[in-house]
């Protein structure tokens, strides 16, 4: 095995590490309903995957471990690609506080963090308790969980993507988000 090998190797490992990532961010934000953000990755990894897929196809039968770089990058690309979908964190979450005792403590607390909150009052086997609805960003959950602990470590929660909402507060804004501006007016959930 020659260096020619080892560096097309390690370039087709590597492509195939970036196309899997672009396959998965395009698959959650194709979901989000992001068609002109969907279909630019879409021809980004399709480009990406023909050069590297004829790569392999044309020196595979001399050079088997191509076709084991294409598997591993492939491997290592659904790793990567599910790391940067979670810190990318795009889109929006409903969270719902379940609490017996601390409900309307949890509520001043979370609005103070700048979220918008709605209490109900409900019943548990225990007794009664208040469930709280929060629309926000994906990326802001932990920053609002870790309010309502800090009220109540005992509280009771669950979370769902949410579909759409009218409009999604987010205190978390930073000199990053101006940054951003640019890709936000692709993709709003960025």
């Amino acid at each position: 095995m020659n260096m020619d090998v080892l560096v097309l190797g390690a370039l087709i490992f590597l492509a195939e590490v970036v196309v899997l990532t672009i396959g998965t961010v395009r698959t959650m934000i194709t979901v989000l309903g992001e068609s002109r953000a969907a279909f630019a990755l879409g021809c980004l990894e399709m480009t990406l995957w023909v050069f590297g897929t004829s790569a392999v196809m044309l020196k595979v039968g001399d050079e088997p471990i191509l076709g084991v770089c294409y598997a591993m990058g492939y491997a290592g690309g659904n790793v990567v690609g599910i790391l940067a979908e979670k810190k990318l964190a795009l889109g929006n979450v409903v969270v719902r506080i379940i609490s017996a005792f601390h409900g309307q403590s949890i509520a001043q607390a979370v609005r103070q963090g700048g979220f918008m909150i709605t209490t109900v009052a409900g019943e548990a086997a225990e007794g009664p308790v208040t469930v709280q609805f929060i629309v926000c960003k994906r990326r802001d959950m932990k920053n609002v969980l870790g309010i309502a602990r800090a009220v109540d470590p005992d509280l009771f929660y669950t979370f769902e993507t949410a579909g759409g909402a009218s409009s999604v507060p987010s205190p978390s804004a930073s000199r990053v988000g101006k940054l951003l501006g640019p890709i936000r007016r692709v993709v709003p959930q960025f």
